[in-house]
């Protein structure tokens, strides 16, 4: 069974990681390896900046009136993440708000070619409560 490491934590409790060969603290603990330690765990990010992840001020404004703008701002947002242009937590923002984009985008048609064949039926009500009311209580075609 491996030796536990000697150090207690800031609340009290004993560190529970093996201690190194020969030595009475783990590698975590252990003084002649804080800089190594330090290093490390800033090529791991651990020490990142925690503060929000925004593009500059000075970035413009991208049209996304239609699939195609999305499209062409999701190309841009990987490449630029590609290249370490871009933090990934603004390029997860951008990912998610582009799919809610593209489903809205995607529902305004569908609604438009409702709206002119309930017209065309003559069942076109102002609301959608309106236009349900009618659909219950008239049925094209069994006059």
């Amino acid at each position: 069974m491996a030796k536990k490491c000697r150090v207690r934590k800031k609340n009290g409790k004993r560190c529970e990681a093996d201690a190194q060969h020969g030595k009475p603290v783990c590698v975590f603990h252990d003084p002649s390896k804080v800089a190594e330690g330090t290093r490390a765990r800033r090529a791991g990010g651990i020490n990142r900046n925690r503060s929000a992840a925004v593009l500059p001020r000075e970035t413009a404004d991208i049209p996304l009136r239609n699939t195609q703008e999305v499209s062409g701002l999701l190309g841009e947002s990987i490449n630029q993440l590609r290249r370490g242009q871009l933090d990934p937590r603004v390029a997860n923002a951008v990912g998610y708000l582009a799919s809610i984009l593209l489903g809205a985008l995607q529902q305004g048609p569908l609604e438009d070619r409702l709206s002119r064949l309930e017209t065309t039926l003559g069942i076109g009500g102002n609301t959608p409560k309106e236009r349900a009311a009618h659909v219950n209580t008239t049925i094209p075609g069994s006059n």
